[in-house]
């Protein structure tokens, strides 16, 4: 184990946030990414023990795009829609070879890139052919020298609030003014009167609601397998929700709806 690394990142970051009127708002964010490191922390280990010129390679965070968009439009008859999506880029992954030859008992050491391909036990990859036993003077792959795929995740929250009660400053047989949010909502000013109030002139509000994970129902797939003797080689064996803050944290990454009933007073 060493105490020390090296971690270089440059981003750029694009935000924008919009309130076109009282009943539409947008925000999102693009970010661009690069991230190189020799390590990503504690539980990494090099390949080659005696040798670290192959440990500095894209970091576990190197997504080069991800962008991020939602919003908030609310209807007439006090109904908002609020959807939410993330994209990103493909993570890097590390490739090895699945076998130990320094010992270690990390079963992390990496491949070559075949220079004889009349050698026996080579494996064509998309990466080039390689060679799981590379010969002395062959050029090895450098850490997290693979890249998966990208993900996807979009989500959508609906929900109607109904009001009951006392209208809010006076009762409801009042005959008086009607609130200005009310006012709004009647006239049906923007998106051609489709926009209205987020909640009512009642002092009591229930909101109904419905929230729907992964509305594409858009598989994303976890930590990549990397060694190239197994038949998964490039695959996922799980759901995204790998370390470092990558990917998407689900429960299950199944079309999931969620409801929710909410009273204000």
């Amino acid at each position: 184990m060493e105490s020390s690394g090296i971690y270089n990142q440059n981003q750029v970051i694009a935000n924008l946030n919009a309130k076109l009127n009282a009943g539409l708002s947008l925000f999102g964010f693009y970010v661009f990414n690069r991230a190189m490191s020799n390590t990503d922390g504690i539980n990494t280990f090099p390949a080659n023990p005696y040798n670290f010129s192959g440990e500095y390679g894209p970091a576990a965070t190197d997504v080069h795009h991800r962008v991020t968009a939602g919003g908030s439009i609310n209807l007439r008859g006090n109904i908002r829609i609020s959807p939410f999506a993330v994209a990103q880029t493909g993570a890097p992954f590390d490739i090895t070879s699945g076998t130990d030859p320094y010992g270690t008992t990390l079963f992390n050491a990496r491949p070559g890139f075949a220079t004889d391909p009349s050698k026996p036990g080579l494996i064509q990859t998309s990466y080039g052919l390689l060679d799981p036993n590379p010969s002395p003077g062959e050029r090895l792959l450098s850490r997290n020298y693979g890249r998966g795929p990208g993900q996807i995740s979009v989500n959508l929250r609906i929900a109607k609030t109904i009001g009951f009660g006392a209208e809010r400053g006076g009762s409801a047989s009042s005959g008086g003014p009607a609130p200005a949010n009310t006012v709004a909502a009647a006239s049906g000013r923007g998106l051609g009167g489709l926009i209205g109030s987020p909640s009512t002139s009642h002092r009591f509000n229930l909101s109904i609601g419905l929230s729907i994970r992964n509305l594409l129902n858009h598989t994303n797939p976890g930590p990549i397998v990397g060694n190239i003797t197994s038949p998964y080689f490039g695959f996922a064996n799980q759901v995204a929700g790998g370390p470092n803050g990558e990917g998407f944290y689900e429960n299950a990454n199944n079309r999931r709806l969620e409801s929710q009933i909410r009273l204000t007073f």
